[in-house]
């Protein structure tokens, strides 16, 4: 049995492990994420949306929002959550989650249906770089357009990414995209900071992956498996 100095020791080693890599959170931040993952699976069990795998495969970063309409975003309510994941070109590899407060101006549906469940592609990494900052607006830095949905639509292999950004909604009613134009995607830095345990950059965050958290595996392995 270790002598008693030697099991403070070992028991200080084992705090000051615990304290530099921070547990999975278990508030808000963590159901977001868990939500997340949720929309994404669903998303990929739809054979409405097969297409989808296209563009989530060749995008450099995707923005999940579990219930946008359900968080006020219909005929011009004002507010709504999500995370903004990057992936790495050259792997494949997705980064830990950057947590978004989104407000609208001009927002509802541009075709019949309630769509409750939304995840936009980010197509390059200009209009990555541009949500990062403070004063990002959809239509405005960035082009947007509705994804391509339909059973009977398939998986192509080549397709011409001609928008910064596309928009794919799922609910029960009909399908079709968000009119989503003048929307303002803004960091939730005190969220990010929760999530993490210290204060931290978007940027550190999606690029230098300086931080992780074990919460967001399931979700980061679910878009895997697009």
């Amino acid at each position: 049995m270790p002598a008693p100095s030697r099991r403070r020791l070992l028991l200080a080693t084992a705090l000051g492990v615990l304290a530099a890599a921070p547990a999975r959170a278990e508030g808000e931040q963590q159901r977001l994420v868990d939500r997340a993952r949720i929309v994404v699976e669903e998303f990929q069990a739809d054979p409405n949306f097969q297409r989808m795998r296209v563009y989530v495969q060749n995008a450099f970063a995707v923005i999940v929002v579990p219930d946008l309409l359900k968080g006020g975003f219909f005929l011009g309510a004002e507010y709504g959550q999500g995370v903004l994941l990057a992936r790495d070109v050259r792997t494949g590899a997705w980064s830990d989650p950057v947590f978004l407060d989104l407000f609208g101006g001009s927002i509802g549906l541009q075709f019949g249906g309630k769509a409750s469940d939304v995840v936009i592609t980010v197509m390059n990494q200009g209009a990555l770089d541009k949500i990062l900052t403070s004063n990002f607006k959809i239509g405005t830095d960035a082009s947007v357009a509705a994804g391509p949905v339909g059973a009977g639509v398939g998986a192509a292999t080549t397709v011409q990414f001609g928008e910064d950004l596309y928009v794919f909604s799922r609910g029960k009613g009909l399908y079709g995209g968000l009119s989503v134009e003048g929307t303002a995607i803004l960091v939730k830095s005190d969220w990010n900071q929760r999530y993490y345990g210290q204060a931290v950059g978007a940027s550190a965050i999606l690029k230098e992956r300086s931080v992780s958290n074990t919460g967001s595996a399931g979700l980061r392995e679910a878009l895997a498996r697009f």
